[in-house]
């Protein structure tokens, strides 16, 4: 039996997607609408610049444009460039997951029947219903990369592709395909000795971490920036200078504790950024008890300032600042602290005696 037989509304609904999506400039985002039954009218939606499909429809309608679009990929049935497209559109926008259909995708940018800044915007309304879906950062990805060779990549591109990540980010928690995507940004605006990215991104996941606490994705993402920053100087300069109160803090805890001065080549910006993050997620820890991905940035913290800045001052210093946190907020983290000190004790050779 043909495929057109066995749900004839398929291919006017898929028609109907794609002039939505041609026409809307402004579409902004994809989600099925429960309906369990037809409602003698139009299963697609139109509202504010939102496209819904009612579920009912949805089996129907993605086994319809499937089955088209494998017959066609296996060269069983020739279908033209232009109806090629509509099929795909509503294929990947119910299941972004098929790579196969993004490399057909691809074939038709290359032949000139989809152009490179429309696929940015189809492919964000793709990520607005599945948010975590790697394929479309894959696809996003491969479509920057054209641009750039084609002309260049205008920093409203980047704040504009940052700014989708970003959606997708808060969208789905922990959303390491997301903060990954966001990376490869970042390392390619440093290529383009764009630093004023990365200090962007520094500075907005600052705030990000003070209201998903919980998502480790955007700490290892801060992790990987820190990297960043140590190893270039160039990302240093471009830092506001607010780490000073942060080495003093830290070598100096009261007046009272004998004054401890690092030798002076550890004096420099990158030992302020990794003690200002200490400082931060010490804030943090105060402020919300029993986050596991907190302490974990906080062990990759004393890791780097350990390794970074091998000095006997410094791991002193170290090791009374964490006595410190340790004793000083036991209460409710009595579970984290404790692992906290074995692996102080394990890793840094820092011994943690809890009362």
């Amino acid at each position: 039996m043909d495929v057109d037989d066995n749900f004839p509304a398929a291919l006017r609904i898929v028609t109907e997607i794609q002039n939505i999506v041609n026409k809307d400039v402004k579409l902004k985002e994809f989600d099925l609408v429960i309906q369990p039954e037809s409602q003698n009218k139009s299963p697609v939606l139109h509202v504010e610049h939102c496209l819904g499909l009612e579920t009912w429809c949805v089996r129907h309608v993605y086994q319809y444009v499937y089955q088209r679009l494998i017959l066609h990929r296996k060269r069983l049935k020739r279908i033209e460039p232009n109806d090629v497209v509509p099929l795909l559109t509503c294929a990947l926008l119910i299941n972004p997951e098929v790579f196969t259909f993004w490399n057909m995708r691809k074939e038709l940018v290359l032949s000139g029947f989809l152009e490179l800044y429309a696929e940015l915007h189809f492919s964000s309304l793709s990520l607005s219903f599945k948010p975590k879906c790697a394929e479309i950062f894959i696809y996003r990805r491969w479509i920057l990369k054209n641009i750039q060779s084609n002309d260049s990549i205008t920093n409203d591109i980047v704040l504009n592709e940052l700014s989708v990540t970003m959606s997708a980010a808060a969208a789905y928690a922990s959303n390491y395909s997301a903060w990954n995507h966001s990376f490869w940004i970042v390392e390619k605006s440093l290529n383009l000795k764009n630093f004023q990215i990365m200090v962007h991104q520094w500075d907005f996941t600052k705030k990000w971490c003070r209201e998903h606490v919980s998502d480790h994705s955007c700490m290892q993402y801060r992790q990987r920036l820190l990297k960043c920053f140590i190893s270039d100087k160039s990302c240093l300069r471009h830092l506001k200078s607010y780490f000073s109160k942060s080495l003093v803090r830290f070598f100096n805890p009261e007046e009272k504790h004998k004054i401890m001065k690092p030798s002076d080549e550890c004096i420099n910006e990158a030992l302020g950024v990794i003690i200002d993050e200490l400082y931060f997620n010490e804030d943090l820890i105060v402020m919300y008890h029993s986050h596991e991905a907190l302490w974990n940035h906080r062990r990759f913290l004393c890791h780097l300032l350990a390794n970074t800045y091998c000095t006997d001052s410094v791991k002193e210093v170290l090791m009374n600042n964490e006595r410190r946190i340790c004793t000083s907020i036991i209460k409710g983290n009595e579970t984290f602290i404790k692992k906290h000190a074995i692996w102080l004790q394990r890793t840094l050779s820092i011994p943690i005696k809890l009362l």
